[in-house]
């Protein structure tokens, strides 16, 4: 089984590898999680030009996966 990484933090070099896809492909990927300010589905992956079912299957083989950074709980301040 492949080691889990969160494709938020993945790099270009990585996504290249995972996929097999050109480095303008991989920057496309990066460009659209910039936008977002990270991708929370993997529907927002597909949102990229050529990503299909099957590419997104690929990054979850090669051990991808969505982490979505919750903000940490801090209770209320009292007056």
């Amino acid at each position: 089984m492949a080691e889990m990484s969160d494709i938020n933090k993945a790099s270009a070099a990585e996504l290249q590898q995972a996929l097999q896809v050109s480095e303008e492909r991989a920057q496309m990927i990066l460009a659209r999680r910039e936008e977002l300010g990270g991708f929370s589905s993997w529907e927002e992956i597909q949102q990229v030009t050529g990503i299909s079912d099957a590419t997104v299957q690929s990054l979850k083989d090669a051990g991808f996966q969505v982490v979505v950074a919750s903000t940490p709980f801090r209770p209320a301040k009292r007056a």
